[in-house]
């Protein structure tokens, strides 16, 4: 099943995580967050990849532990290679690490710095609408030409020596530049 939201949090920040994952769905938004979207038997890398690959935009919960967080960064990754939309939700006032500021650096950031974490929910909950509706979020779907392959035709015949002294011979002048050794 497809959802609209991928959460991606260091545990450290679960409640906060939790809170959101709560607040979005209270407003109809479609949520995937581990632990509880994973089913028992799969393996874990398998359904973060496969819950991410699922998801329309992923909201970082973006603190100094996510920020030192090599499975966030992985799936901040994930999502950039697959086009998905990312929204850092920032609850802490830390400065990228440098891995992290070259996937998260071209995204507006949506600060939740300041109480109540509900009025940031809200309006994570409003951005997270906007963007679904938006062609940003569902791009077209590219029509990819078919590729037929040509008939082969005659090979041109080339002087052994032609290829050699082409183009004011720089095959030859490249080879000249050994000779010296």
């Amino acid at each position: 099943m497809a959802h609209d939201v991928f959460i991606s949090y260091s545990s450290n920040d679960k409640p906060i995580a939790d809170a959101l994952c709560a607040g979005l769905e209270a407003n109809g938004v479609r949520v995937w967050i581990a632990p509880r979207d994973i089913v028992p038997g799969v393996a874990w890398g398998e359904a973060i990849v496969d819950g991410i690959s699922a998801s329309k935009l992923m909201v970082v919960v973006f603190s100094d532990a996510s920020n030192r967080s090599q499975q966030v960064l992985r799936e901040v990754e994930r999502a950039v290679n697959k086009g998905i939309g990312i929204i850092p939700f920032r609850i802490e006032d830390v400065a990228p690490t440098k891995s992290m500021e070259y996937f998260l650096s071209s995204p507006h950031w949506l600060d939740a710095l300041s109480a109540p974490l509900e009025r940031h929910i809200d309006e994570l909950t409003q951005t997270v609408r906007v963007l679904l509706q938006s062609k940003v979020v569902q791009p077209e779907p590219v029509a990819r030409p078919r590729v037929v392959a040509a008939e082969p035709g005659p090979r041109p015949t080339v002087a052994p020596d032609d290829w050699y002294h082409r183009e004011g011979g720089w095959l030859k002048r490249f080879l000249a530049m050994f000779d010296d050794r």
